[in-house]
């Protein structure tokens, strides 16, 4: 069975992270697809995989404020004397540290695969996403990657793929 590369080239991050979810909407392995990356002369191309990034961060965040808001108002409609004010801020920042740790635990069941780019990799317009695919599955690649906004979307190896990244990136240095 002969394995291809299915392969569009993006000029924005929006569009190329997009083409990565696609890819994986599409049921294709994270472990196939990868993006190339040739931001400068001087460097031979760079391939960039897909990442599993956790979402303890973000959900740590959300569940702190929720329990700082919580806490404040539980606390202060509990009315405690002699020192009402001091009751809600004591529950608030028992929400804070109750809520991000329970944000957190959350956060480690949710996991994403996404691809990061690095800050200059659409300086020059060289980013080509593509997916490592047997002949069955082109079609679903190239609808996936299409869809997304990509253009020339293309069937070659991940070799020439690169050669023609390396030939855009010196066609767009020579203007």
């Amino acid at each position: 069975m002969t394995i291809s590369y299915v392969h569009a080239t993006y000029g924005e991050h929006r569009a190329a992270s997009a083409a990565a979810e696609a890819l994986l909407d599409a049921k294709f392995p994270a472990r196939d697809i990868s993006a190339l990356v040739c931001d400068a002369p001087d460097h031979d191309g760079l391939e960039l995989k897909i990442k599993h990034k956790t979402q303890v961060p973000i959900c740590a965040l959300i569940g702190g404020v929720l329990g700082i808001v919580v806490g404040f108002f539980v606390a202060h409609a509990a009315q405690m004397l002699p020192d009402p004010t001091l009751f809600a801020v004591r529950g608030a920042v028992i929400g804070a540290a109750a809520g991000t740790l329970a944000g957190a635990l959350l956060g480690l069941g949710r996991w994403r695969d996404t691809i990061l780019f690095p800050a200059e990799a659409f300086s020059n317009g060289c980013v080509v996403v593509g997916v490592n695919t047997h002949e069955a599955r082109i079609g679903d690649a190239r609808v996936a990657l299409a869809a997304s906004g990509g253009a020339d979307v293309s069937v070659s190896s991940k070799r020439e793929a690169l050669a023609d990244v390396r030939a855009r990136a010196t066609a767009i240095e020579a203007l």
